[in-house]
């Protein structure tokens, strides 16, 4: 559960992040870029949402 919320809450703080600063969010003279980038290899990494939620209700 903590994998899914960390991976989901990086990926929405990152993509606000981005959608604040506009084009300059995805210019790579930002580190908000290399941070929406990391968040969403970390959502990769960690199993997808859906996979994660379906392993989370197994085990429940």
């Amino acid at each position: 559960m903590a994998k899914l919320t960390a991976s989901e809450t990086a990926a929405y703080c990152t993509w606000a992040a981005v959608q604040t600063l506009g084009g300059w969010g995805y210019a790579r003279a930002f580190p908000v870029e290399q941070w929406m980038r990391d968040a969403k290899l970390e959502e990769i990494e960690e199993g997808t949402s859906g996979i994660m939620r379906l392993i989370i209700s197994r085990s429940m």
